[in-house]
């Protein structure tokens, strides 16, 4: 992203343009990566000229009348990009080029949705949008004017817990906080390290339910803090009712009750009276309304009516629950052993909560959760640093803090940066997985484990040495496991609501924890430029395929197998304007389909992304005296012969890929950068005469046509010569087969020729295809095929000799 000479509010829009643009790409199907510059399509050749990429995502609103072009910096593995600006549409009928900013992004996303999606809003959305980069631009404001750094090798806790500038990197409104005005916002933000006395309420007790599971009330303990601090007028209310009890209250949130009908009238009826500030000063962590002082034995998670990201920030009654159940499960057998077996994961629970009820109804603003502090004292030094932020981009064009730091212990032990950064990302996986996964099947446990939830503690060499999970709403048990967390602490859940059914489990998990924690940190490794990210891919995947029989759950076959993956889509669950704490909503978020990244393992280059152009391949046949070689695509050599060819009268009926020049540039500028398929050219004794397409079902619309697998590849497969003693047609079929059946990252080879296709059927089953039933596809009804390695060898026994001599 180019930040040269950038107000802070353009770097603020082009921060949430690029997460905006993210969260298109992984929620809509209907976009591409384009390479390069056409020839024959002159209106947005200019543009792209002016450009400094050679990729581009190019997004088809056509349904809409246009067409939009992204410059990309950085494209990831991960589904999560860096991009430059700027953006530009295009007007089909006119031709009409034009920048195009975030709001009218916003709008045109907006309106293509209306069609897929009920109840868009686009004027909300827009306002929470602007709302984002407005704040964002407040933080980059104040991040400038106190020369305030989030990028040191060693930060303490709430420094680290303050440095998460960007905010929501996969979330089209990261910086909104909707209920906030500017006072509040540098009051009560971690990014300004706001600092703040909490307010205190006395309440009657018959209108407070609190439990802690560490002895205490908490409320006793407060007033015993409090009492001396209040002023003679407190003193005097709290002597006339010395049975009532004190509840803090974040400052914000106290304004917000205090103009509540049902609190009004419980302050006209003495069952509750407004004491005011009082008090040490505390500050926010990340989340906003989780409050912290290095003197508090407590941080308090209070609710707050503030929109944030999707949510109203309140906690349900049921949540609060959960942490309590969690904090005396921990102190049983059960939870002793599951700390010995994984010491590397340290909980932080939230024994204790306070809730307020008024006519037997749980009032929400007042819910409270309580949580230990463990970076109280001298632990406040602790160099714990919160997942989201040490995955955060650099900002102002320095590095980032994930990059400082492998790039200085890089320095220090004398090693190669990349060596080093993949050092570091298996130690995380080492802490990671293998006990995430074991206390999932071993004691059923569940965590939420996403970036906002996740601290890391880093040793002395900068490496991860410990994880820190929090935010007990997170905590759920699995149903396979129920009675044995029920034996160790009987009527656990029943208040906090928190079984999990076993169907439900994996693929919500495979999102906290893989897709949001793991490949989130893949992610940032790969946009620093510090390792390779198919590398850092291919570390998960056997992390994971080492456990697979070890699994009773189905979660690391959820993950290592599944061929899409259940995502949250965050920009449809905005455009809808959800919230997601609604307790009255049975599905809140919107969850959405999206490709298993991990697959990538399994993705041949040389098919799907070939490097060059030279000849990958070549065969003589002796008998027909021929010489048959293939070869990658050149758009630029090959493009004008392969138009001819498709708009043969022979093509015309299976290919569909005749007309202008422009279109069918459009189609290769998309295919070859992509990971669905690619083209190659086949000669016979020097001549051009076919054409060949591998491609990826795991990528490409026929994978989702059967149980397809990541080894799969399938071919389409053109002669262009029509003389039939010109036209070698099996000897060429049989090349292109040779050259995929060479790699050994290839399972089977499928076909899905359409069912008029008679030339082509008889062709593939001389070949050792076989039919495995058919498929209704949009534009065609197809043969289903497969074609293995053996089968193909056993029919064409010369194909196998040649593979030993390669």
């Amino acid at each position: 992203m180019n930040t040269l000479k950038l107000t802070n509010q353009d770097y603020a829009e082009q921060i949430n343009y690029t997460a905006l643009i993210n969260c298109y790409m992984r929620e809509f199907s209907n976009w591409s990566r384009y390479l390069g510059i056409p020839k024959y399509d002159d209106a947005i050749a200019k543009h792209l000229k002016k450009t400094p990429t050679d990729l581009h995502i190019r997004i088809d609103f056509s349904s809409i009348g246009c067409d939009v072009y992204v410059p990309v910096n950085y494209f990831s593995e991960t589904g999560r990009h860096l991009f430059d600006f700027p953006v530009i549409r295009r007007v089909i009928d006119t031709d009409e080029v034009s920048e195009v900013d975030i709001y009218g992004f916003m709008t045109m996303t907006a309106e293509y949705s209306k069609g897929l999606y009920p109840n868009i809003d686009a004027s909300t959305v827009l306002k929470r949008l602007n709302n984002s980069i407005e704040n964002l631009t407040t933080y980059l404001d104040y991040l400038v004017e106190n020369n305030k750094s989030v990028n040191d090798l060693e930060m303490y806790f709430i420094e680290a817990e303050q440095s998460l500038v960007l905010g929501h990197i996969l979330h089209p409104v990261p910086k909104s906080k909707q209920g906030f005005n500017q006072e509040d916002l540098l009051k009560y933000s971690p990014e300004t390290s706001g600092q703040f006395q909490l307010f205190y309420f006395l309440i009657k007790p018959e209108n407070i339910i609190e439990k802690n599971a560490d002895g205490t009330p908490v409320t006793k303990e407060l007033g015993e803090k409090i009492y001396p601090l209040l002023n003679t007028e407190h003193k005097k209310l709290w002597d006339r009712f010395p049975e009532y009890q004190i509840v803090p209250m974040h400052p914000w949130e106290a304004e917000y009750l205090l103009v509540q009908e049902d609190i009004q009238i419980m302050q006209e009826q003495g069952i509750l009276f407004a004491l005011g500030h009082y008090g040490e000063s505390f500050t926010p962590t990340s989340s906003v309304r989780t409050v912290y002082s290095e003197n508090s034995k407590w941080m308090y998670k209070f609710s707050l009516h503030v929109k944030i990201t999707n949510s109203e920030r309140i906690n349900l009654y049921p949540e609060l629950h959960r942490g309590h159940d969690i904090s005396q499960l921990l102190k049983t057998d059960w939870g002793k052993n599951l700390q010995k077996d994984y010491p590397e994961i340290d909980f932080m629970v939230d024994p204790a909560f306070i809730a307020v009820k008024f006519n037997d109804k749980v009032i929400n603003g007042f819910n409270i959760s309580i949580r230990r502090n463990p970076f109280q004292g001298e632990n406040k030094t602790k160099n714990v640093t919160l997942l989201a932020a040490l995955c955060q981009d650099g900002i102002f064009g320095q590095p980032s803090r994930l990059q400082n730091i492998i790039e200085n212990t890089a320095k220090n032990l004398d090693l190669p940066v990349e060596q080093v950064a993949l050092d570091w990302f298996k130690q995380y996986l080492h802490i990671c997985v293998r006990p995430i996964v074991g206390i999932l099947n071993t004691y059923g446990l569940a965590c939420e484990f996403h970036q906002q939830n996740v601290m890391i503690e880093l040793d002395k060499k900068g490496f991860p040495g410990k994880i820190y999970f929090r935010d007990n709403q997170g905590f759920f048990f699995r149903e396979g496991r129920k009675d044995l967390v029920s034996n160790a602490l009987p009527g656990i859940a029943d208040e906090s609501q928190s079984i999990i059914d076993e169907e439900s489990l994996a693929p919500k998990y495979t999102y906290y924890l893989v897709t949001n924690n793991i490949l989130g940190v893949v992610n940032a490794l790969g946009c620093s430029g510090l390792a390779n990210e198919r590398k850092l891919i291919n570390l998960v995947y056997k992390a994971f395929k080492e456990l697979e029989n070890e699994d009773e759950t189905g979660l690391v076959d959820y993950i290592i197998n599944k061929r899409n993956w259940y995502t949250k889509g965050n920009l449809i669950t905005s455009l809808q304007n959800i919230n997601e704490a609604d307790e009255n909503l049975e599905y809140p978020a919107v969850f959405l389909d999206t490709p298993n990244p991990l697959h990538k393992y399994f993705f041949s280059n040389k098919l799907i992304k070939p490097e060059s152009t030279e000849t990958v391949y070549s065969r003589y046949f002796e008998d027909d005296n021929v010489h048959i070689s293939i070869r990658p695509f050149n758009i630029e050599n090959d493009f004008e012969m392969i138009h001819e060819w498709f708009n043969m009268e022979h093509a015309k009926p299976f290919w569909k890929m005749d007309g202008p020049k422009r279109d069918l540039e459009l189609w290769f500028r998309t295919i070859l950068p992509s990971d669905e398929q690619h083209s190659f050219i086949g000669e016979v004794n020097g001549v051009a005469q076919f054409s060949f397409e591998p491609y990826w079902p795991m990528r490409d619309i026929v994978g989702a046509y059967y149980e397809s697998l990541p080894t799969d590849y399938g071919t389409h497969f053109f002669v262009a010569e029509t003389q039939k003693d010109k036209k070698f047609s099996f000897q060429s079929f049989q090349v292109a087969l040779d050259y995929i059946f060479m790699l050994p990252e290839v399972g089977k080879c499928i076909g899905e020729a359409s069912v008029d296709a008679v030339p082509t059927d008889k062709i593939i089953t001389k070949l050792g295809y076989t039919r495995e039933g058919i498929i209704e596809m949009p534009h065609k009804t197809a043969y289903l095929t497969f074609c293995t390695r053996e089968g193909y060898w056993e029919k064409c026994p010369e194909s196998r000799l040649e593979a030993k001599s390669i």
